[in-house]
């Protein structure tokens, strides 16, 4: 919208400053041209513009008469036969002008005037019928007969105005200038040149093209010089010949507006149009010679008017050998002459063939397979006058076809003999379509091909499986080999996916598939195997070799501490300490050989490490550790054994104290986690644990400590994995260690606990 109130502000500007500049002209030479002016100086100066505008006029017509020929346009056609009449009614307005004696018939001034008036008639209602008929094309358009009946109207018009003039009513009056009848027809005129102004100015603002603007700006000089020759008192008065001058201006306006505009426009279209057709033509002909199709231009009846070089090549005859022939002579053969016949009866009446397969002979005698485009050729009256046909030879296509499909069916075959599965799958809209899955897995999992084939993840497994899949294929089709185990209907798979990467591009996806649950139930047996052995060595030799004399000598060292010396009772309490250590060790031992106990409840992390915080306080004091808890989440309930928990806590806040010789402070953070998990997060200033040895924390019997032994890190491990979370530690030498406890919120930990271990644990 605003830029089309641009334009339109645009054209007013043009228009009113035209107008302007002009009157500004008549009214500043106005003086000059007085002095200049008079009766015998007016009649040179009318004549010399009334011819100028003929001229004008008659250029019009010729455009008019050889664009035609171009661009068979109506609107030419009508412009030129229009500005003839004009040109020649304007001509007999000049030669029975007042005064040009040895021409003039009347001196009266009427006839000049009604040839004046007829011709303005003309002029403005020929236009306004012209602006109100859209432009179309004619091809049948006999021309001259067009020009020929404006030269019969011209005449009839001069004929009456000649013969029978005297008759009419009178137009001017000798001493006081027009009569009314004629400046109502000035008016009227004028009125008609305004109202082809807004038809012009409407059309504008539809095409946006300047021709209209030189329309508008020609019919506004014609209506001024209208409107000029209503004012005159007697024809020698100087307003005639300022209108006379602006009809000047408003022809050479309509003639830039109607062809140096429009015709510039039609050659420049003209000219791109050979151009175009001559590269068209360029191409047409290098397709022709450099096809590796055989392509012939035949007859209706089967002729070969040409052929190309590939034709040549393909059937072996030279172009000189067949040209004037029938194609159909060509081939020896009764079947290949007689399938020839009804093909070429088919396209003669105007049937296509695409593709059509066809066994053909060559020059010797080889047959061989083709594959043909056959179509009609019509003329301008949509009569079938040629034939022509592309032909391919697709014997080695077909060959290696039949191959392919052989070897595809071999590969079907093998894959179904696979012990595993085998599976293809390419994304369609975003979405996973498998192309091939077989094997003998596939019918143990109550599968069958037509099952998986053509379908997504969706619509084979539920959507959690289906949801994990897809994360892996994901990978796999950004171009990345994945490897993942799967547990699904019925079977615990492992499966591994290769892209196929054709140009960069990832066209394909290949997976195979094995089943490992016997391979899985057996590394659970070897790993409890491997736990059972540890706790009963660790239960026999605790149990059996330390616990008793342990508490032997602890009795006998407290009864001796009752009667110590004071100097030696330092002595006494050190081995009490030791023996306390000793038990401590024992315990750690009969936790990992006996399985304890363990009652599931729904406890507060923040009452757990409170009450830990209560015991390891004055540790920390002592130590000159500062201990600060934040929480930053709301949801801090999980269901635990908190005994078990607290001892995974104190555990850890212990082993920081130990890394922190010097003092420090330790951080405790709760908060959500992004797999929707609670979070503890113990962060210590401590002197760290290097890289190589964080994957070997929890391993039995593996600690940094002198007097360590692993056990503390290997209980909270089992603890943390008996609840269902995680523990990870991440740490830097010197800087101080990280170590992020995940545990499942309530409602997660049961629906990922079967029902008989939710039964074992005390969980109904």
């Amino acid at each position: 919208m605003p830029e089309t109130t641009k334009r339109m502000k645009s054209l007013f500007v043009t228009i009113v400053s035209a107008l302007l500049i002009v009157s500004f002209l008549q009214v500043a030479f106005h003086q000059q041209f007085l002095n200049f002016y008079n009766a015998e100086n007016a009649i040179i100066v009318h004549n010399i513009l009334e011819i100028f505008s003929i001229c004008v006029s008659f250029a019009i017509f010729t455009y008019g008469w050889f664009v035609f020929r171009e661009t068979h346009s109506k609107m030419y056609l009508m412009v030129a036969s229009i500005f003839l009449a004009v040109a020649l009614l304007d001509l007999m307005h000049v030669i029975t002008y007042e005064k040009t004696y040895h021409l003039a018939v009347d001196h009266s001034g009427q006839m000049t005037v009604w040839f004046w008036i007829t011709a303005r008639l003309t002029e403005s209602l020929g236009l306004l019928w012209v602006l109100l008929h859209k432009e179309k094309e004619s091809q049948h358009t006999n021309q001259g007969w067009i020009f020929f009946s404006a030269f019969i109207y011209v005449c009839v018009i001069s004929s009456s105005i000649f013969l029978f003039h005297p008759y009419f009513p009178a137009i001017i009056q000798s001493n006081s200038g027009p009569t009314p009848l004629k400046i109502g027809i000035e008016y009227f005129v004028g009125l008609t040149q305004l109202l082809a102004i807004f038809i012009a100015y409407r059309k504008y603002r539809e095409a946006q093209e300047s021709f209209h603007i030189l329309l508008m700006l020609a019919c506004s000089f014609l209506l001024l010089s209208e409107l000029l020759l209503t004012l005159y008192t007697h024809v020698n008065d100087i307003e005639i010949i300022w209108a006379h001058f602006y009809k000047v201006i408003g022809y050479i306006l309509f003639l830039n507006a109607f062809y140096f505009s429009k015709l510039r426009l039609t050659y420049t279209m003209k000219n791109k149009v050979e151009k175009d057709l001559k590269k068209a033509k360029g191409q047409l002909e290098s397709f022709f010679q450099y096809t590796p199709d055989a392509i012939i231009i035949l007859d209706t009846k089967g002729t070969i008017l040409s052929v190309n070089p590939s034709f040549e090549k393909i059937f072996g005859w030279k172009s000189k050998d067949v040209l004037g022939k029938l194609f159909i002579n060509l081939m020896p053969d009764p079947e290949i002459k007689m399938d020839i016949k009804q093909l070429f009866e088919k396209v003669a009446l105007g049937q296509s063939f695409i593709g059509h397969e066809a066994i053909r002979q060559r020059l010797n005698g080889e047959k061989f397979l083709i594959s043909t485009t056959i179509s009609p050729v019509c003329n301008e009256k949509g009569e079938i006058t040629q034939i022509s046909a592309i032909i391919r030879d697709i014997t080695k296509q077909r060959e290696s076809e039949n191959r392919a499909r052989k070897a595809e069916q071999e590969l079907k075959e093998a894959v179904s003999k696979q012990t595993g599965i085998i599976i293809k799958f390419k994304k369609e809209n975003n979405r996973f379509i498998h192309t091939l899955c077989d094997g003998k897995l596939l019918a143990n999992m109550n599968l069958t091909p037509d099952m998986v084939v053509g379908k997504d993840l969706f619509e084979i497994f539920d959507a959690e499986t289906a949801g994990y899949i897809s994360t892996y294929y994901e990978i796999a089709w950004g171009g990345e080999e994945v490897s993942y185990e799967l547990s699904a209907l019925g079977a615990i798979c492992f499966v591994t996916l290769s892209p196929i990467i054709v140009d960069g591009k990832v066209t394909e996806v290949v997976g195979s598939s094995f089943d490992i649950s016997k391979l899985k139930t057996t590394e659970d047996l070897l790993q409890k195997s491997e736990k059972l052995a540890v706790v009963g060595e660790l239960a026999a030799g605790v149990a059996h070799e330390i616990r008793n004399p342990l508490t032997t000598l602890k009795g006998f060292v407290q009864l001796m501490g009752a009667n110590v010396e004071p100097e030696k009772k330092a002595f006494v309490d050190l081995m009490l300490s030791e023996l306390d250590r000793i038990e401590m060790i024992t315990n750690e031992f009969m936790v990992v050989a006996k399985p304890q106990a363990v009652r599931y409840q729904e406890h507060d992390i923040k009452d757990l490490i409170r009450q830990v915080l209560l015991f390891s306080n004055p540790q920390a004091i002592l130590n000159n550790v500062s201990i600060d808890v934040s929480y930053l989440t709301h949801e801090t309930i999980i269901l635990c054994d908190g005994n078990q928990i607290k001892q995974v806590f104190i555990n850890l806040i212990k082993n920081a104290f130990e890394a922190m010789g010097d003092g420090g402070a330790i951080s405790i953070e709760v908060l959500q986690s992004d797999d929707s998990q609670l979070l503890i997060r113990i962060t210590d200033t401590g002197s760290g644990i290097p890289e190589e040895i964080i994957p070997k924390l929890g391993e039995p019997f593996y600690t940094l400590k002198e007097k360590g032994t692993g056990l503390g890190l290997m209980v909270s491990f089992r603890i943390i994995e008996a609840h269902k979370g995680s523990i990870h530690f991440s740490s830097k030498v010197n800087e101080g260690t990280t170590v992020d406890i995940k545990l499942p919120y309530p409602n997660r930990f049961l629906n990922d606990s079967p029902l008989e271990e939710l039964e074992r644990i005390g969980i109904q």
